[in-house]
């Protein structure tokens, strides 16, 4: 069920916390105070304020978690592309300092970077991989290790060459199962539960009047869905509109002399 929310295009997603929220909130105000039920929920009269911090704090504390998981999972996918495409730089500033032929190296680089950009950063909005991108990584991979290193004459380079290679791959493999990760559905069950409660905890120390109640309600209600919104947009790292930008690899295309490509989709 989170899942599927999650999965739903931000105006949805919204839509479905406003529905959510603001239908028990309506629920709590005809409950306190219907003709019927409103009787015997007066009787509980008397809850102070205070109350409402206890729950609140609990909720807080909750929030904090699920924020903490969210934002340290788009800080790490950022950080694994700047060292993807820092990787990809340190292979050209290799071929150049040691005067290896442009050609194939460079044109193995630039492949890769434009499958990422053009493939596989769309297909990261669905959690999935391109199979371009795999294909031209081991194409790159495979001309590293026929570069004919003789003339340079020095033993060590096919080492940085290679390890310069591998911590390509081993950053696109970071990439691709960040983009795949995702909060505990236990997390944001346990989220949402405690905003229906702080909900309740709102609408029991405001049975003394109406109005006060609506207004109190709607105020954390909105509260409720600007916060837990921001969270479920922030989710899935490499998903619009929040997502993480290729730009650093953009910038490996620029450094090499062609013309940045745009993400499609």
């Amino acid at each position: 069920m989170i899942v599927s929310w999650l999965a739903l295009p931000v105006p949805a997603m919204l839509l479905s916390l406003v529905f959510l929220f603001g239908a028990i909130a309506g629920a709590l105000v005809l409950l306190c105070f219907g003709r019927r039920t409103g009787p015997s929920v007066q009787k509980i009269k008397g809850i102070v304020a205070p109350f409402v911090g206890t729950v609140a704090v609990i909720f807080g504390i909750l929030l904090g978690f699920l924020a903490n998981d969210i934002l340290d999972r788009e800080r790490r996918a950022a950080a694994a592309v700047r060292a993807e495409a820092d990787s990809l730089i340190s292979l050209t500033v290799l071929a150049e300092t040691f005067e290896l032929p442009r050609e194939p190296l460079v044109g193995a680089v630039r492949n890769y970077a434009k499958a990422v950009v053009g493939k596989e950063w769309p297909s990261m909005a669905h959690q999935n991989a391109a199979p371009e991108a795999e294909l031209a990584l081991d194409r790159l991979l495979k001309t590293i290790a026929r570069l004919d290193l003789s003339r340079v004459g020095n033993g060590d380079l096919r080492r940085l060459l290679l390890d310069s290679g591998l911590a390509v791959r081993s950053a696109r493999d970071l990439r691709l199962s960040l983009s795949r990760d995702a909060s505990e559905d236990v997390k944001w069950l346990l989220v949402l539960a405690l905003a229906v409660t702080s909900q309740i905890a709102v609408a029991v120390v405001h049975l003394d009047a109406k109005r006060p109640q609506i207004a109190a309600l709607t105020i954390w209600t909105l509260s409720l869905i600007f916060v837990i919104g921001l969270l479920a947009t922030h989710e899935e790292p490499f998903a619009p509109p929040l997502a993480v930008a290729p730009d650093p690899i953009i910038h490996v295309l620029d450094v090499l002399g062609r013309e940045a490509v745009s993400p499609k989709g």
